[in-house]
């Protein structure tokens, strides 16, 4: 009986000795280093005929999440002003919020800043360029990078003709040091209407603008004459402005006046432009202005805008104001 005991064990030792020959893994040649963006490759453990091990899974790479930016909407901001303010696209702005109604900001409500992809400079809807635009100028152009990266084109569109323009709109194109093109974007002037001799500013958003950019060039994509369209518009004056730097941002304050002998006004927006001391466009806002209903011929309706500009304090600055007739 002994004898068979011992003979078990023995047996035992054996297939436990063969066992641990199966399982242990043999030695690996050294690993070359490798950039530590990416996991080191894992050894693989040589199979065996009896039981095939299979390599344990490469270890996740950690995805680094950067800390969102958080703003608290203010009295007066609009979702253009946050994104101007913030250098990033108004559709991103609204897109990432899921804001279906940019005109229903609420004061105190938390609004996430888009970053990088997020913020893209697309503009989507924009018209096809008419064949032969209507010859109106640009000016005060400027260009200013952003704290987080863009780069925003700011100027003037003036209408040197004798329409009234409307769809007009301009193509901002970013040329390296030898004169290649690297990026463009369109957009259309802030103001629906621009009757002769007046101007409306226009701004473009480059929220990942290329590095090497050393100039850029504006053209003319579109403009056309309103003709009847600019009888669905009232006629709106423009009296006391003040206007003054409060803190970093700029203020304006006046009274709009609907001129129209009969036609009530169903909305009326105002439009500020800020220029340096040189006529570059700094910096520019359009806000509806609040009224009771609609606003009835000889009718007024103060305004107030505080906005952010770019560069020197502004000098000079120029308001526009656009009514609409009511909505049947």
């Amino acid at each position: 009986m002994k004898t068979m005991l011992g003979i078990a064990l023995a047996a035992a030792l054996v297939v436990l000795t063969a066992c641990g020959e199966v399982i242990t893994p043999q030695p690996t040649t050294d690993m070359p280093l490798v950039d530590t963006s990416t996991p080191a490759p894992t050894p693989t453990l040589r199979p065996t005929a009896t039981a095939p091990l299979l390599a344990p899974a490469a270890p996740a790479t950690p995805t680094i999440t950067p800390t969102p930016i958080i703003h608290v909407v203010q009295e007066g901001e609009t979702v253009y002003s946050i994104a101007f303010d913030y250098g990033v696209s108004p559709e991103a702005l609204q897109a990432v919020n899921g804001i279906e109604n940019p005109q229903f900001l609420q004061v105190g409500q938390r609004l996430i800043i888009p970053i990088g992809e997020e913020a893209t400079e697309t503009t989507p809807g924009l018209l096809l360029p008419t064949p032969t635009p209507l010859p109106f100028e640009v000016q005060g152009v400027a260009l200013f990078e952003t704290p987080v990266g863009s780069l925003w084109c700011l100027g003037e569109i003036v209408n040197t003709t004798a329409f009234t323009l409307t769809n007009v709109q301009v193509r901002v194109t970013l040329f390296n040091g030898v004169g290649e093109r690297l990026r463009e974007a369109d957009a259309f002037a802030a103001a629906d209407l621009i009757p002769p001799g007046e101007r409306s500013p226009f701004g473009i958003l480059f929220t990942a603008p290329p590095p090497n950019w050393a100039s850029t060039e504006v053209t003319i994509v579109r403009g056309e004459a309103a003709g009847a369209l600019a009888d669905s518009y009232v006629p709106i004056a423009v009296t006391e402005v003040e206007g003054q730097p409060s803190g970093s941002q700029f203020q304006v304050s006046g009274v709009v006046q609907n001129t129209s002998a009969e036609q009530a006004a169903g909305s009326v927006s105002v439009i500020v432009t800020t220029y340096d001391a040189q006529g570059v466009v700094t910096g520019f806002r359009q806000r509806m202005v609040e009224s009771e209903g609609a606003l009835a011929p000889g009718a007024t309706a103060p305004f107030t805008l505080l906005f952010t500009y770019h560069g020197d304090v502004p000098t000079d600055f120029s308001v526009i104001a656009l009514g609409r007739i009511p909505a049947e």
